[in-house]
């Protein structure tokens, strides 16, 4: 996640102070994963929390960012709770926003790379906290199919691990770096 975030980040020129922010965001994005195992025993959000709000529960319990200016808190804090909605909210600042789309570019990356090395070794070593208990049924969902084709997608009607990939592959129209699109391309990711 650093490394996606600092790529990423550094193609666009951020400065020093910047890329220290963004790989701030990136080392504590997922914090609240740790919470959410201990307190529900699954990385699944459907099942237990949010896990990006509990992850700004425990940077703000923990004091970890106490050293940080008040608004720098922010624009780590912010993007930690965004990183996994389905859209950025609209009113927040434009550093806040800036920081939200790397941190959910590099994240996608990230994902990507751990999904399509699973799709390869799935049979030999499977993984449910991966799968999330979808049915592997060679097929889709209609009713998922649907929410795609009118711009709904959500995790909450995915049915079969199908359906988990057509999932994967909508982040596409959420991707906000050209540097992001050129890793995917170079990586192959779609074909994977």
């Amino acid at each position: 996640m650093c490394r996606n975030i600092i790529l990423i980040g550094k193609s666009i020129n951020l400065n020093k102070n910047e890329l220290f922010i963004a790989e701030t965001i990136a080392l504590f994005h997922d914090i609240g994963r740790f919470e959410q195992f201990k307190k529900y025993n699954t990385f699944d959000d459907r099942k237990s929390e949010n896990h990006a709000v509990l992850g700004v529960k425990v940077l703000k319990e923990s004091n970890v960012l106490n050293c940080l200016q008040k608004h720098e808190q922010e624009l780590i804090i912010n993007p930690v709770k965004f990183h996994n909605m389905q859209k950025i909210p609209e009113n927040i600042s434009s550093g806040c926003l800036l920081f939200s789309k790397l941190i959910r570019d590099a994240d996608k990356l990230d994902i990507f790379r751990v999904v399509t090395n699973y799709y390869l070794e799935k049979d030999k070593n499977p993984n449910p906290a991966l799968e999330l208990e979808l049915s592997d049924a060679p097929e889709y969902s209609h009713k998922f199919i649907d929410d795609i084709l009118n711009c709904r997608s959500s995790k909450n009607n995915l049915k079969t691990h199908n359906d988990m990939k057509l999932f994967q592959l909508t982040w596409l129209f959420d991707i906000n770096f050209p540097k992001t699109f050129l890793y995917i391309k170079k990586e192959t990711i779609l074909k994977k």
